[in-house]
């Protein structure tokens, strides 16, 4: 879809010295596993010659990708990594991963942020917990300890008690043992994030059956597009902040327009940010002098991408919006990269934070 609107554009193919260069697009699956990622981008710069990079998904697959294309000193635009580990190799080492552009924001500058919205529902009188104890469960991997820990001190910072995250593995299915401590322990809160579908799906339909008297927010549910055929309605009244929604008219012609040409609902997380670093990536190359890292890198940097889900704008170094340098900076609705509070209902999203972008208000789980 990227490369059809960029070609009806008049952006593709390249101009590049007066001549016409196409765009070969050549897909690179990482079957999100850091060695058999390597072995596939290795074999895409070295066999088929590919000359940039764009998109991608797991932090642990983009820790190990970033060591592999060091070496053949190529840019790699828009990863969807976000554990902070990764801004933390990019600060520790710039001239080494000055090619690797982080697409996504470390979580303690966005998608662990819940400490406000949920300030904000209390404040309101929207939400009443008995007690301000909260329990969190994450994946086992670079991404979810760090959300972990990210969540940690944003709830810490508006009075809640929380200990450490419980880690479980991304293949596991049942949760039903800590559930029910959860329920036994009488938290008003239950926060749980992993990006395994089949994981994710699980919890939330025995967070269900255990019927623990809790608010609850599953991060990253939605990102993959099948969310509800997992959980049906046991996700009703779920909290999310985990992915851009369709608030503008140009976003919801966009999702209505990728339904028409695709006959499904689009993940915006893969679907809408993956298009829209696609065609940031061909803006840079039309503008670069030529496809020399350094060029390339030095073309992001003079020119932020306003897209259709965020404004994409890159630094040489931390800002008060980005932990690292090469890290996508955050801020409000198309002003930088930027997620709503939704509330889940019989598979739609509704945004009820903040107020002034909300399609309803938040309606109590009648659990609580």
């Amino acid at each position: 879809m990227a490369l059809m609107d960029a070609r009806d554009e008049g952006e593709l193919p390249l101009q590049r010295n007066g001549l016409e260069r196409p765009v070969e697009p050549v897909w690179v699956d990482s079957a999100s596993d850091p060695e058999r990622a390597v072995a596939a981008m290795t074999e895409a710069v070295t066999r088929d010659r590919v000359a940039m990079l764009v998109g991608g998904w797991h932090s642990d697959v983009a820790l190990a990708l970033m060591d592999a294309e060091s070496a053949f000193r190529i840019m790699h635009l828009g990863h969807s990594g976000e554990a902070l580990a990764i801004a933390d190799k990019i600060n520790r080492a710039y001239g080494k991963y000055r090619g690797w552009f982080k697409g996504w924001p470390t979580p303690s500058m966005l998608g662990a942020r819940y400490g406000e919205p949920l300030q904000y529902l209390r404040l309101q009188g929207l939400w009443r917990p008995p007690n301000n104890r909260a329990a969190v469960m994450v994946e086992n991997t670079a991404y979810g300890r760090g959300w972990g820990k990210a969540l940690h001190d944003s709830l810490q910072a508006v009075g809640f008690q929380v200990g450490p995250p419980d880690l479980t593995a991304l293949e596991q299915n049942d949760f039903r043992a800590l559930l029910a401590r959860y329920r036994r322990d009488g938290v008003s809160l239950v926060v749980m994030t992993t990006t395994g579908i089949q994981a994710a799906a699980a919890f939330v339909r025995q967070f269900q059956e255990e019927q623990v008297p809790a608010l609850f927010i599953g991060h990253g549910l939605r990102w993959n597009r099948d969310w509800y055929a997992h959980t049906g309605d046991a996700s009703n009244y779920l909290l999310a902040m985990d992915t851009a929604m369709p608030i503008a008219l140009w976003q919801q012609w966009w999702v209505r327009r990728y339904r028409r040409l695709f006959g499904d609902m689009p993940s915006i997380a893969a679907a809408g940010l993956h298009y829209d670093y696609t065609r940031m990536a061909i803006r840079v190359l039309n503008a670069s002098a030529s496809l020399k890292l350094d060029d390339l890198i030095r073309t992001v940097y003079r020119m932020p991408y306003r897209g259709v889900w965020n404004r994409y704008q890159f630094a040489s170094e931390p800002t008060p919006n980005s932990v690292s340098a090469n890290e996508v900076q955050t801020g409000g609705f198309m002003e930088g990269f930027f997620f709503p509070m939704a509330q889940l209902m019989e598979g739609e999203a509704r945004i009820i934070w903040p107020p002034r972008y909300a399609d309803q208000r938040f309606i109590p789980p009648p659990w609580l």
